[in-house]
């Protein structure tokens, strides 16, 4: 079951000290915040860092170090090379099984949406019998440097790929059914959405008791009625559109409405591409592992608004998952 905490109460709340801490050095400061709060509580910390990460990742990829100092381990990872991401979080599975008596936290933060969805492949097909925490510490206001009418967080789409480990099981006679959780990245929706050209096309939004805030939730709407604007206007290429809610801060939750959802659309072959919350997207990962038959997609973009691109909340979600039992 997930949970909402402040971040002064985090460590509280967790209780008994953490093994290892497990985060992604960002541009974003968000990766910063559950690691501050949980430092003196952590006994050895596990960061991955990206080859590609501009000035700012590169100086919050620093301080996490400095956090964690001699107790802390870098991992290089790829943003355009996933076999090599894959690898490197293989290799911190033994980080991971050999963690000593307490808990082990993931930061899922300031993860790529295709990264948090390799790393629990890894996790699901590594079978470790353990409970896991997840947190993700929540914006408190995207694009910060932009007016609130022009809100924009990436511009343009450099690929859109299967995700390694989520390929699926398509038989060329069936038809398409492509399922987009839409976030804020209303112009990588429509992208992935011409691309695919499906003959079924389901938009979801987070439903409002289920969003990280209110405010976040008309802003979502505002990008979802854009892409559902867009949508209408190619009717013709459409023999069906369908619209569903999901939440966006429980993961269990959202698998299964998302596995529900490809329920309803029978004998087709289904690409899903998760652009809501993190938490969402790890639903939506949970959901593939469960019926394999389903391929997640990821649309890369070309640049992302690095200088404003949010400010961290006061608030923490959490949740536990053993990955041994996710799949039953």
């Amino acid at each position: 079951m997930n949970q909402k905490v402040s971040i002064v109460d985090l460590e509280a709340k967790i209780g008994s000290p953490i093994s290892l801490f497990i985060g992604m050095g960002s541009f974003e400061s968000r990766c910063l915040t559950i690691l501050t709060a949980l430092s003196k509580s952590t006994k050895r910390f596990l960061f991955f860092k990206n080859e590609q990460a501009g000035e700012i990742a590169d100086n919050n990829s620093q301080k996490m170090m400095a956090i964690g100092g001699e107790k802390a381990t870098p991992i290089a990872v790829d943003l355009d090379k996933p076999t090599i991401t894959a690898d490197a979080f293989k290799a911190s599975l033994g980080h991971i099984k050999n963690a000593p008596d307490g808990q082990v936290f993931v930061d899922i933060t300031t993860f790529t949406h295709e990264q948090l969805l390799i790393f629990i492949r890894v996790l699901s097909e590594a079978q470790i019998d353990k409970e896991i925490i997840f947190g993700y510490t929540g914006a408190e206001q995207y694009s910060i440097n932009t007016d609130p009418e022009d809100v924009w967080l990436s511009k343009g789409v450099s690929q859109i790929r299967s995700i390694l480990g989520f390929p699926g099981e398509f038989l060329p006679s069936k038809k398409l059914h492509l399922i987009v959780l839409v976030g804020f990245e209303h112009e990588r929706a429509k992208a992935v959405i011409e691309r695919f050209e499906p003959t079924v096309l389901t938009l979801g939004i987070g439903e409002v008791s289920q969003s990280v805030s209110a405010g976040h939730y008309a802003t979502n709407q505002k990008f979802f009625d854009e892409v559902k604007r867009f949508v209408d206007m190619r009717t013709s290429v459409y023999s069906a559109i369908e619209t569903f809610q999901f939440s966006g801060i429980d993961p269990i939750l959202t698998r299964d409405i998302v596995l529900s959802q490809v329920d309803r659309i029978s004998g087709c072959n289904t690409v899903i591409c998760p652009m809501n919350t993190k938490i969402s997207t790890l639903g939506v990962g949970l959901a593939a592992i469960k019926n394999r038959s389903l391929q997640v997609c990821y649309s890369r973009a070309i640049t992302y608004n690095e200088i404003g691109y949010s400010t961290p909340s006061q608030q923490v979600t959490l949740f536990r998952i053993n990955f041994a039992q996710s799949a039953s």
